[in-house]
C-alpha cells in the first residue's frame, strides 16, 4: 500500500486541503494558501520595522543605569519612553518593572523579584 500522499494525488476529491466551505475546488485552495503565505511574510516584516522603531526609540530613552535589585549588577536600565511611561530592565538577570513615575517603575521591578519575569523573553516595550 502506498503513502497518503500518493493516494490524495490519485484520488485529490479525498484530500481535504482540497474542499473550501464545504466545496472542492483545489484552485481555490491553491490561491488562498499562496494569499496566506504572501500574508504572513507581510506581517513578519512588519513586525520587524515595530521591533526595530522601538529598539531605536527605547535606545534614545535611556536616562540612568543602577544597581538591580536582584541580582545586584550595576546593569538596570531606565527608559523614559513618554511623560507618563517609564520601564526599568535589568541587563543582567532580566527582571523589568515599569510604571507612570520612574519612582513607580523602580518599585514594580522590585515587586517583581523572584517571579522569574525576563525582558529577553518579552518586555513591556
Amino acid at each position: 500500500m502506498g503513502e497518503w500522499s500518493d493516494y490524495f494525488e490519485d484520488f485529490p476529491e479525498e484530500n481535504p486541503a482540497n474542499w473550501v466551505n464545504g466545496k472542492f475546488d483545489p484552485q481555490l485552495r491553491k490561491q488562498l494558501n499562496s494569499e496566506a503565505a504572501q500574508q504572513a511574510v507581510a506581517n513578519l516584516e512588519v513586525r520587524q520595522l515595530i521591533t526595530n522603531a522601538k529598539r531605536e526609540r527605547k535606545a534614545k530613552a535611556l536616562f540612568a543605569t543602577g544597581d538591580c535589585p536582584q541580582c545586584g549588577e550595576r546593569q538596570l536600565n531606565s527608559y523614559k519612553i513618554s511623560e507618563t511611561f517609564y520601564l526599568c530592565e535589568c541587563q543582567e538577570c532580566g527582571i523589568y518593572g515599569a510604571g507612570a513615575t520612574h519612582d513607580e517603575a523602580l518599585a514594580k521591578t522590585a515587586d517583581s523579584i523572584g517571579e522569574g519575569l525576563d525582558w529577553h523573553d518579552g518586555s513591556l516595550y
